[in-house]
């Protein structure tokens, strides 16, 4: 019964019967379907490393822009300030005024100057967001920690790249093993 089960173990080794040594071509047919099975292991682990070194490559031509706009943002001061002042001196102007029709024509002017620095304001809340949204997203600290993220793929990729190829390895050293005990 020990016989049997070591014959069942071998039986489907191609073109061999049970005691018997490697056929003629038969060495070349193993390692043809050796090397079919692992084929596309092997391919999608190198597409895999391509696709997180192009990844890594964007994320530094990224980091690269980010650092190129941030030095070459000019200063943008804060144009409201002054706008706010001079809405201060217009209120104190219309304390000032003693005739009503010079009042009058005051406040219509401190109503529209008021109600452009109050969407002035507005717009500049709603920019002030988005260029801090921007700078999240696509700012340099945030390419930086893209970057990061990007190396530490291309690295577990390759890692990934060895291990099947260690796993083809080991299955080239099994053909060897079984080729010299058949022969």
């Amino acid at each position: 019964m020990a016989q049997q089960d070591e014959r069942s173990g071998e039986a489907g080794a191609p073109g061999s019967d049970p005691g018997e040594g490697l056929g003629p071509g038969e060495r070349e047919q193993l390692v043809y379907a050796l090397e079919n099975r692992f084929a596309d292991h092997l391919e999608a682990a190198a597409s895999a490393v391509r696709e997180a070194e192009r990844q890594l490559a964007e994320a530094q031509e990224d980091l690269r822009r980010a650092v190129e706009q941030e030095s070459a943002r000019p200063y943008r001061s804060d144009s409201l300030v002054f706008m706010r002042e001079a809405m201060n001196e217009e209120v104190d102007g219309l304390h000032r005024k003693t005739n009503p029709k010079k009042v009058r024509a005051a406040y219509r002017f401190l109503l529209d100057r008021a109600v452009e620095l109050a969407a002035g304001e507005v717009a500049g809340f709603h920019d002030d967001q988005a260029a801090e949204r921007r700078g999240r997203e696509h700012g340099v600290q945030a390419c930086q920690e893209a970057e990061k993220r990007a190396v530490a793929a291309v690295e577990e990729a390759r890692r990934m790249q060895e291990r099947v190829r260690n796993a083809e390895a080991l299955a080239r050293q099994g053909l060897t093993v079984l080729a010299d005990k058949l022969e």
